[in-house]
């Protein structure tokens, strides 16, 4: 399945990265317990521009915080619940995720829902005939992102070649995650920074990042 264009401001892959921050941020407050049950809460015309694929957006949602929780070996009582749910008072493009301990009727509804629609592909793919992700040089080149794994670097087997002295042999390289594309570096000599501040472990990448390779500036851009 490929996400059509949506007449709404909101894409999935925003709604991904705000779940996986809210369920972050109970695990930081475990005072109760880890919720397992969220609920997407966004103005109905944006969940209209989603009512086609509805089903197979909350299945990917539910996966995606699923596999996060794995990761980071999150102890949930329960299978992880997404619902969706529509709100006139929330302002167009925005979108507020609640979460709880108590699975409420709708989010039954939805995990109901999503059981018998067929296995939709992973949300990176299904992302991704919705968005595309590139690499902007800064002689303004732009170099899409169309793999699972992307390198930048001097050396000629790099994905992306920058000939230049300040950038290493292999100095970056970039992974489509679930909640979208991070950034690593892989051992450079002269370090790399996001946004100015130097990169360490893998960080998420957002549109329009700026990316220092040594001295050298590119950008990360969606469109």
């Amino acid at each position: 399945m490929a996400l059509r264009a949506y007449d709404s401001t909101i894409r999935p892959i925003e709604i991904g990265r705000r779940l996986l921050g809210v369920v972050d941020a109970q695990v930081a407050d475990d005072t109760r317990g880890i919720p397992h049950a969220y609920t997407v809460v966004m103005h109905p015309t944006d969940r209209a521009a989603f009512s086609d694929v509805e089903p197979d957006l909350i299945r990917e949602l539910t996966e995606v915080v699923t596999q996060h929780s794995e990761r980071e070996s999150y102890r949930l009582a329960e299978p992880v619940i997404v619902a969706l749910r529509s709100d006139e008072n929330t302002k167009r493009g925005n979108i507020t995720v609640l979460a709880s301990l108590v699975v409420e009727e709708t989010q039954i509804e939805s995990a109901e829902a999503v059981v018998v629609q067929p296995i939709a592909v992973s949300m990176a793919t299904s992302v991704a005939g919705a968005i595309t992700s590139a690499i902007v040089l800064e002689d303004g080149s732009r170099h899409v992102l169309d793999t699972e794994r992307v390198t930048i670097g001097r050396q000629s087997g790099c994905t992306i070649v920058i000939r230049d002295t300040n950038v290493s042999r292999e100095h970056v390289a970039l992974r489509r995650r679930p909640t979208g594309w991070t950034l690593r570096d892989i051992g450079s000599t002269n370090g790399t920074k996001l946004n100015g501040v130097r990169v360490e472990g893998e960080q998420l990448l957002a549109n329009g990042d700026v990316i220092m390779l040594g001295a050298i500036k590119v950008i990360f851009e969606i469109s």
